[in-house]
């Protein structure tokens, strides 16, 4: 274990320590007009600040028994809860069945204005369709297998999807014994249910599969296909965003002319791939209606109800909505100037976790995919530094250091 040392530690324990205080006081006063929720984003700065303790102070807790035991029961408890409470008649339902009838329709959902919302006090209104179109494809597969649509379908729907994200994250961390990643399976698969986090989550386990397999095998086709992977996660919800932006930038670290070339394309590959998820419903639409949407506080608020976060609650707090798209973008792209400095697991935490901060409203469904990127870097950090213990080891396989890459944490005797 280590205190915080460095300027960027203590400056991230502050931020995050700043917005559990803020999301308390926003709890206790209730300062903002026509906002509801307030303990979604105390839940997700506390859980936010529980996973920077983790992958910075603590991370060889990962390792250990005891921990592992509190995970699993975490992970059954909260998953057991999510089942129990899942909304039969819920917004979600009602919302892709209005976007699978528009589609049978030939109707374009996002110019439609036929999709159903549920707006302040659950009162129905009808608008365009909010998310990109990655997250159309799997539910409009699920029900056309099952030959239905009800909250079972969408619900196993997105267990299916998520529980392929946990295959990937046994294959990335391949060299750990499966009872120390057991655990946190159920925390992937059932933590966040009631809303529609699974394309975010599988997006992202492909992108850390993919990154990782580049890292093993200089091999230029695994960054491509990592560039791909991205372009598809960014038609996802909003989470891939900020990793791409953290990955590139990231990658251009080095000045090299060879290594600018090289990174232009990937993104170039990456953005190209959005293009052609986007072309069939327009992308002038698409992007309209799904990140200028978000950044615009009054135009969301006319569809959905409004659940003040860290960045657009104090806006909101002192009446300074309309700064909130500058600001939110200029502090996120502060952050991943910052990231780029730091490796690569520590600046996809780092980007993530300011997205969440600075996002319209508490995103506490992506908190699966941050916990599944910090439990993912200690391991592969550890398997580098060869500081696995050798218990957790699967048999037959040794850690072993590999001190010329840089680590993006601190090990306990850093």
């Amino acid at each position: 274990m280590y205190w915080p040392a460095s300027v960027k530690d203590r400056c991230a324990a502050g931020i995050l320590v700043f917005s559990l205080l803020f999301a308390v006081a926003m709890m206790i006063f209730r300062p903002v007009p026509h906002g509801h929720g307030y303990d979604l984003c105390l839940g997700l700065t506390l859980r936010l600040l529980i996973i920077w303790l983790l992958y910075r102070i603590v991370p060889g807790w990962v390792f250990r028994k005891v921990f592992l035991l509190l995970v699993l029961l975490y992970g059954l408890t909260i998953g057991t809860l999510q089942l129990a409470t899942v909304d039969t008649n819920g917004e979600l339902v009602h919302h892709y069945d209005s976007v699978f009838s528009a589609v049978e329709k030939g109707q374009n959902p996002y110019t439609s204005g036929t999709i159903y919302h549920q707006a302040e006090f659950r009162k129905v209104v009808y608008g365009n369709y909010n998310y990109p179109p990655m997250e159309i494809y799997p539910y409009y597969a699920a029900r056309l297998i099952a030959g239905r649509w009800d909250s079972r379908v969408l619900t196993w729907a997105m267990a299916l999807i998520q529980a392929i994200a946990c295959l990937v994250f046994v294959l990335i961390c391949a060299e750990v014994r499966l009872k120390y990643l057991l655990p946190f399976i159920p925390i992937f698969l059932f933590e966040e249910i009631h809303t529609n986090p699974a394309m975010t989550l599988l997006a992202t386990a492909l992108i850390l599969w993919a990154v990782q397999k580049s890292r093993e095998r200089p091999w230029k086709g695994y960054r491509y296909l990592a560039a791909v992977l991205f372009g598809v996660g960014l038609m996802t919800k909003f989470l891939i965003i900020p990793l791409a932006a953290a990955y590139y930038a990231h990658r251009l670290g080095s000045k090299e002319p060879r290594r600018l070339l090289s990174v232009a394309l990937e993104a170039g590959a990456t953005l190209g791939t959005a293009l052609l998820i986007m072309v069939p419903f327009g992308v002038g639409p698409v992007l309209k209606n799904t990140i200028l949407f978000n950044l615009i506080l009054k135009d969301r608020s006319a569809l959905t109800t409004f659940f003040p976060n860290v960045l657009s609650g104090l806006l909101s707090w002192l009446r300074m909505d309309a700064v909130y798209p500058v600001l939110a973008v200029a502090v996120l792209g502060a952050a991943i100037w910052a990231a780029s400095k730091l490796s690569i697991y520590s600046a996809l935490l780092a980007t993530s976790f300011t997205f969440l901060l600075v996002a319209p409203t508490p995103r506490s469904q992506f908190i699966p995919c941050v916990l599944y990127i910090a439990i993912v870097g200690i391991i592969i950090t550890y398997g580098e530094r060869g500081a696995i213990p050798p218990e957790a080891l699967r048999s037959g396989v040794t850690s072993q250091p590999a001190p010329q890459r840089p680590s993006p944490l601190r090990t306990p005797h850093s």
